[in-house]
């Protein structure tokens, strides 16, 4: 029987085992290799979140120990967002953007993760913030002109400062797709559901009010698609009201869903009661 050789050297068998081998090893290799990568946006997620906790100890300072509004629209003049109002203390728009978070756009108008500085170099208040969504508990949105107007907790109101969070990793999710998912309790689920950056805050799995608590079950509220996403290996950048921040687990930061860690709990981050 005729023994075909190629290259002089090898048999197509040979040849054949040895591509195999290279296939197999690519194969447990490059997912190695993306985790690695995507360790590394850790890395840098974690210390866009440090320099936010810095920016928001400094705001605090100078403003008696208020925390920033989330969101508010003044009886009259500009509306503003909690990214806005810290940035002269940050001064660089990369610090506001998740390296993990990709540009997907809901339209060709729509600005994406990209914060965007208006004619006086701050960022944009109609702009979606680049990956982080602050805690809707203690950093409200008010409406000046109406009876909504809640503003946000002075550091002294919080009893466990270092167990209250007041920025995560977050996005706005794709209402249409994940309603009646059942990705919808699963919250290391949620990253492929992002379409967009933040608008500005993070929804807890109810809201802090029994009689106000709208589950994460909800199909017709958008806030409620405003939620934390673990982009970083099934975990998300924290930053704490005392200032420090720290890559936590999703499962280990909203608890068992749809509910999450009940409000009292130690567990519960959005409780500041």
């Amino acid at each position: 029987m005729t023994r075909y050789r190629v290259f002089g050297g090898f048999t197509l068998i040979e040849l054949l085992v040895v591509i195999a081998i290279i296939a197999i090893l690519a194969a447990i290799l490059f997912p190695v290799f993306a985790q690695a990568r995507e360790k590394a946006r850790q890395s840098a997620c974690l210390s866009n979140a440090k320099q936010l906790a810095s920016a928001i100890s400094m705001y605090t300072q100078d403003y008696d120990e208020a925390l920033p509004m989330g969101g508010y629209t003044p009886t009259s003049g500009a509306s503003g967002r909690w990214f806005r109002d810290i940035f002269p203390y940050v001064k660089s728009l990369n610090v506001f953007i998740c390296p993990s978070k990709s540009d997907a756009r809901v339209s060709a108008t729509e600005p994406g993760f990209q914060i965007r500085p208006d004619a006086s170099g701050l960022p944009n208040a109609t702009d979606i913030a680049g990956g982080y969504g602050c805690n809707i508990n203690i950093m409200n949105y008010s409406f000046r002109s109406s009876a909504e107007y809640m503003p946000s907790k002075y550091l002294n109101e919080i009893p466990d400062p270092a167990g209250t969070f007041v920025l995560c990793d977050a996005a706005q999710l794709d209402r249409t797709r994940l309603s009646g998912s059942s990705d919808n309790n699963e919250g290391d689920r949620w990253e492929s559901y992002q379409y967009s950056g933040t608008y500005w805050q993070a929804q807890p799995p109810t809201a802090f009010t029994a009689s106000t608590a709208r589950p994460y079950t909800s199909t017709t509220d958008d806030n409620m698609y405003r939620r934390p996403v673990a982009r970083h290996n099934k975990g998300l950048s924290v930053i704490y009201c005392d200032g420090h921040a720290k890559w936590q687990s999703i499962t280990g930061f909203l608890g068992p869903l749809p509910n999450g860690w009940p409000y009292g709990d130690p567990k519960n981050s959005w409780d500041n009661q």
